[in-house]
């Protein structure tokens, strides 16, 4: 109980009342916190057997009624069962369900999703000194990633529960494939160009090898000198690849070329957009946008939100306006991993996307009455009464809603192939 709210009998409720519950599991409601709207809800809620609930007079439009001894005893009077109340006791229930069915292949993605982790640091880490071994290992992720995406007609973007730690190269290797092959299927590339733009994406920074790590884990501004030799990166690894038997043209021009722009602004050969493929667009997009949300230095990292904002606002004549669209396509208005505070006060992280309208992702709701491995999911395309008003930094959220939706540290993204920001530009690695 808050020091704004105010114990009253439910015979005092009224349509207008802001109130709370207690015990999310003892009511048929969705929220055990909201306004109510019409008269049905209060006969619902003097149906309930409870004597008293909780009113918030800062967010309610009216007064409470008078108390009345009289309704109180007929409140607390045994009722005729309500079809109606009946029905919302078991949409919840179903919710309670679809929500574990829900968490279920949360799980399942979350297990693919380490499996193929574990593959990419293991290829990553041996792919010179076992070349053919980890070449095919690379073959096999991409073509199981590609042949997924390609054969399944709706692919839903997840955050992923990754942690953070210090291996990041190999969760942004993963992450700008995912994300590259995703906005691939959107500009309907065929099967050779998605292994190509895969093999390409997943080994485009091999040549950070033969950077030291005190300039290419360096959290403070680079020198000149440092900055040259980081840009340095992508010719080794350009060299270093093509001895390699097994890595194809098309995926050696993205390695060549992910860091290159369409303005001709990019390194290391400041190309401009005719000498640039589709495929290394496609990487520059995802790689970016990775290297805003997961900075070397964690306090300059965007939010998912923030990234996509900026790369508009700041970035245009940088990347290809076709793809760029794709990719916000596949991305959602609001990414998953942002935080969003709803038309009802409420505070979400959001959790995947909803392809068919942009504005209506999935959301996992702070409720402190819901226990924290039942929270709710909503999908905001079928809650419509509901809608994100504005996106918020995890350092606005005080500890008990940090703890409770545990924004990620580290940004990572999966595919399941069934189911106002400062001018200074970031520093991009």
């Amino acid at each position: 109980m808050s020091g704004l709210e105010q114990r009253i009998g439910v015979e005092q409720l009224r349509v207008g009342l802001y109130i709370h519950l207690e015990g999310w599991t003892d009511h048929p409601f969705l929220f055990s916190s909201f306004r109510i709207r019409n008269e049905k809800q209060v006969q619902v809620l003097r149906s309930l057997g409870m004597a008293h609930v909780l009113y918030d007079p800062s967010k309610s439009d009216q007064l409470p009624l008078p108390p009345s001894p009289l309704a109180v005893k007929a409140a607390s009077s045994p009722r005729p069962v309500d079809p109606e109340v009946e029905a919302m006791w078991a949409a919840k229930q179903a919710r309670r369900e679809k929500l574990a069915v829900q968490r279920e292949a949360m799980a399942r993605c979350d297990k693919t999703f380490c499996t193929s982790m574990t593959t990419v640091q293991s290829l990553l880490r041996n792919l010179f000194s076992r070349p053919e071994e980890s070449l095919q290992q690379a073959h096999v992720l991409v073509s199981g990633m590609v042949d997924s995406m390609l054969n399944n007609k709706d692919v839903v973007l997840h955050l992923i529960n990754a942690k953070s730690g210090d291996e990041g190269q190999y969760f942004h290797a993963l992450n700008v494939t995912v994300l590259a092959l995703i906005v691939g299927r959107e500009a309907g590339l065929d099967a050779a160009a998605m292994r190509a733009l895969g093999l390409g994406t997943l080994l485009h920074d091999q040549g950070k090898e033969k950077v030291p790590s005190q300039i290419r884990l360096k959290k403070a501004p680079w020198t000149t000198a440092e900055r040259n030799f980081y840009q340095m990166h992508v010719a080794y690894g350009l060299e270093m690849l093509q001895q390699l038997p097994g890595v194809g043209s098309a995926a050696l021009e993205v390695v060549a070329k992910h860091h290159e722009m369409l303005d001709g602004s990019g390194f290391p050969g400041k190309l401009k957009a005719h000498q640039i493929g589709r495929l290394a667009r496609i990487a520059a997009i995802t790689n970016t946008f990775d290297n805003y949300c997961n900075a070397i230095n964690p306090a300059e990292s965007m939010t998912p939100a923030e990234a996509l904002s900026f790369m508009f606002k700041y970035d245009q004549g940088k990347f290809d306006p076709e793809l760029m669209q794709l990719f916000v396509r596949s991305m959602g208005v609001y990414p998953p991993g942002s935080v969003v505070q709803l038309s009802n006060g409420q505070t979400g992280l959001v959790m995947s996307v909803n392809p068919q309208n942009l504005l209506q992702p999935s959301v996992l709701i702070y409720d402190p009455d819901v226990p924290k491995d039942e929270a709710l999911w909503l999908d905001l395309s079928v809650e419509n009464t509901l809608a994100v008003t504005k996106t918020l930094r995890p350092q606005e959220l005080c500890k008990a809603v940090l703890d409770y939706l545990d924004p990620r540290t580290r940004i990572s993204y999966f595919s399941d192939g069934g189911s106002t920001l400062p001018r200074a530009t970031p520093d991009v690695r």
